[in-house]
Parts: structure tokens; sequence; C-alpha cells
């Protein structure tokens, strides 16, 4: 029987997880085509208020595995980068955060029925983020999922006032990453491009590789 959340739709998947680190909390999730519904279960809350992750926000999800060999749960874990105010110098904007939401799955007793739950979790959220169609009917499994992207990344080491480098182990490594991109990093100048491609630099380098220079030359 499906369960509805108001104007959200059809809810996909239900369930309750602990999280990590791990305090003794439990939540209930539901996941709607849109949205991750976060709601406390333990310690019961005073209000009725739930959490709302935005699927458009999100960038990615993964499962994960305890450090402890003899912990049998497994883990997932969402990656999202919603709008949220800031106070900047002159009155007040927007800009985007990263959150990274790690949910404990510890129902069964043992670690690869716990990791079927995990995967799940992270397959469905993973299609919904690329559009790929489910429903509640759905055998929600990774083969639906695409074969990872790759990414040729072009970094100037002396852009961005020589802190390019800095600025994308930072920013931009860690993001490709938890969108299941895989990558090679460069450094300009070299050749056998095939691909997409990101230039990490001014304008400068954009317009040659527009314009197809070499990027060899000056």
């Amino acid at each position: 029987m499906s369960v509805l959340l108001g104007a959200c739709g059809e809810t996909l998947l239900h369930g309750e997880f602990g999280v990590y680190p791990s305090k003794g909390t439990r939540y209930a999730l539901s996941l709607t085509r849109t949205e991750l519904h976060i709601q406390r279960l333990v310690p019961k809350p005073d209000t009725d208020h739930r959490t709302v992750v935005r699927l458009i926000d999100v960038v990615g999800c993964c499962t994960l595995r305890s450090p402890t060999t003899t912990n049998q749960s497994a883990f997932f874990c969402v990656y999202a980068y919603p709008l949220k105010k800031r106070k900047v110098a002159v009155g007040s904007g927007r800009a985007r955060q990263r959150t990274a939401k790690t949910f404990q799955v510890d129902s069964a007793e043992c670690y690869k029925d716990n990791l079927q739950v995990a995967e799940k979790w992270a397959a469905a959220i993973k299609c919904l983020v690329l559009g790929i169609p489910i429903s509640s009917e759905t055998e929600i499994s990774r083969s639906l999922l695409p074969r990872p992207r790759r990414l040729l990344l072009l970094l100037n080491p002396f852009g961005g006032k020589g802190n390019a480098l800095q600025w994308c182990q930072s920013h931009v490594l860690p993001m490709i990453t938890e969108a299941d991109i895989s990558f090679n990093l460069i450094q300009t100048g070299a050749a056998g491009m095939e691909g997409g491609a990101v230039a990490l630099d001014g304008r400068g380098v954009a317009q040659q590789m527009a314009s197809g220079e070499d990027l060899d030359s000056p």
C-alpha cells in the first residue's frame, strides 16, 4: 500500500534509521520523487517538525561501512548544497552551502542485509537526482543507474592569484567525488583531451578551449 505525503506525491521508500555519529537518535525517512523527509523519532520531539531535503539540491549519495569490523551496520550519506541565507558586507544574500547527512542501517543482524537496504536507498536517490523514473513498484537496485560519468579537469595552478589548486582541492574535487563522477586532473598544456572538460582558470583558458588554440601557446 502506497503512503502519501500531502502534495509531495507518492512515497517511494520509507524506513527508520540511526545517524552517524551515533547519539542514540533515530529518524524516520520518507522519499518522494522530489524530496527526502527526515523526522526525528528518538528522543521524541515536542513538535511534528521535519527536515525536508529537496532532491534538486542533492548532488549524490553513497554507501559507507563502519571502520570497526565488529559493527554490522551499513550507512548511506546524502550530499546536498541547498541555498541558505548569509550575511554580506551590504545587506544579505544567499549562497549554496554543503550539507552531508549520514544514516545508519542497523535493522538486520548481518552487514550484508544492512548493506542491501543502504544500497537501495542510495540507488533510489541517485535515480531521482539523475531523472530516472521510478515508482513504489520499481525493483530498485544499482543496475538502474548509468555508468559513472567522467570529466577532464584542466587546471592552471597560477590562476586565481595562485590559489587555483587549493580552491580546486577544497571545493571542486569534493563535489565531483560526491556526485560519483570520475575525473582526470591535469595542468594546462596537456594533449589528448576527450569527453567533458572543466577549465579551472580565468577567461584565458576558456577562450583558448573554445577557439581550439594550442594550450601551450603563450
